[in-house]
């Protein structure tokens, strides 16, 4: 295979194979629209709600549905936990969710863990991990229970990954806990700042409190799936809280990202857009970076 694959792109006479939708960052709260930490963002708190059900009877009115929809984290925002508003809010936008005619697989942002424990998230709706496939023969491909991450088929040769980007974090976590004192002890190491979500003066700005990162299990199991579509010729989409590699402020902590070189991701983001062979790529380059604003 190619080190950097080209995935072609879609032409009029592109048969497409399937479609998916992906919506992220609904942060809804009952409040009137604000503005983000930087002061040059729009937020559209209450009103979010209406983008979502735009969003849903979109899909639900194309003539092709898509097979899934992934959202990809912060569906509610941090605020509700200040107005003791997180599971009204969280129930609500769950019930508008129930209007869409396909599944939604959830992944977990800073925001889910600023209203709820880790504990609470894995035993809500917000855990879609009834919804992974099983690789028969292959042990392996199966995640431990210690972090939220699965995978699943949605059409032959097409594999998708969701994967836990606060596997490693001190946000959501018993403070009383190990892994708590672990991820604490790793962000001071690089923060010794008291206020733990500034980067200020830091030559690693992404160790601040509202990131997180992947243990290395996670990414040992990550590794055995992707080897699998590897050998199998999948093609592999990665569902993951929105990241990029620009600002540092937006990556994962570095250190605990290590992989072996030799496999990777390629993800392919289209909000319900079709899918076809010469779309996705094959896995290869490897890049795991977490936003989290």
């Amino acid at each position: 295979m190619d080190d950097k694959p080209n995935p072609g792109t879609l032409s009029e006479s592109s048969e497409p194979l399937f479609s998916f939708g992906v919506i992220a960052d609904i942060q809804y709260a009952n409040l009137e629209d604000g503005y983000n930490y930087q002061g040059n963002r729009r937020r559209y708190y209450r009103h979010s709600l209406l983008h979502l059900q735009g969003a849903i009877e979109y899909w639900n009115q194309e003539s092709t549905p898509p097979c899934c929809v992934l959202q990809l984290g912060d569906i509610i925002d941090g605020y509700n936990a200040q107005y003791k508003a997180s599971e009204r809010s969280l129930e609500l936008v769950m019930n508008t969710f129930q209007r869409l005619r396909v599944p939604v697989h959830h992944t977990w942002g800073n925001h889910e863990f600023y209203n709820f424990s880790r504990d609470y998230l894995t035993n809500s709706k917000l855990n879609t991990k009834f919804l992974e496939d099983q690789i028969v023969h292959h042990p392996e491909t199966v995640p431990s229970g210690s972090y939220y991450a699965y995978h699943f088929a949605p059409f032959p040769k097409f594999r998708f990954i969701l994967l836990d980007a606060y596997d490693l974090s001190v946000l959501g976590v018993d403070q009383s806990s190990p892994k708590y004192q672990q991820c604490l002890r790793m962000l001071r190491e690089h923060n010794p700042n008291m206020e733990l979500n500034s980067p200020q003066g830091l030559s690693e700005p992404q160790f601040v409190q509202f990131n997180g990162g992947f243990s290395q299990e996670q990414l040992n199991w990550l590794n055995e799936v992707l080897t699998f579509s590897d050998t199998n010729q999948e093609k592999v989409v990665i569902a993951i809280f929105p990241f990029t590699q620009r600002p540092l402020t937006l990556c994962a902590w570095p250190g605990i990202t290590e992989t072996p070189q030799s496999f990777g991701l390629m993800s392919v983001w289209c909000v319900s857009s079709p899918v076809t062979l010469t779309m996705a790529a094959t896995v290869r380059t490897l890049s795991v970076c977490t936003t989290s604003i």
